[in-house]
């Protein structure tokens, strides 16, 4: 059994970031889950490596990614950039590429959340009268 796995089999159903609901549904609100879903798959704990989006300050997100050779030395084990939504699109398109050499499959999710992130950064124009 991997590493990964053991500690995924240690915390999938107790953490401080697990969230259940009442009809058996369960979140996690741990970072570098994507989807805040309680998987494998989307685990922040779990996996060696991991993808996080969030907001920056100015318009502006982050993306925070977790460097493998240094997954037993936690302040090393941490990569953060910004990224500027001058051009959105410029700034999605990179986060994708960046995330397609890390974890392929995290590649829609990232951007999800990125455009998420987007949107509600987004300030509604004044209504006329």
């Amino acid at each position: 059994m991997a590493p990964s796995q053991l500690v995924w089999q240690l915390v999938k159903n107790y953490n401080c970031f697990l969230h259940k609901g009442l009809n058996g549904s369960q979140f996690s609100a741990e970072p570098g889950n994507l989807y805040n879903l309680n998987s494998y798959k989307y685990s922040g704990l779990a996996n060696e490596k991991t993808v996080h989006v969030e907001a920056g300050e100015d318009g502006a997100f982050s993306v925070t990614r977790t460097i493998p050779k240094n997954f037993n030395k936690p302040r090393e084990s941490r990569s953060k950039a910004t990224k500027k939504n001058k051009n959105f699109r410029r700034s999605a398109a990179k986060l994708g590429k960046e995330v397609h050499t890390i974890r392929p499959d995290l590649k829609k999710a990232a951007l999800a959340r990125a455009s998420a992130v987007n949107k509600s950064q987004r300030t509604a124009g004044a209504k006329s009268l």
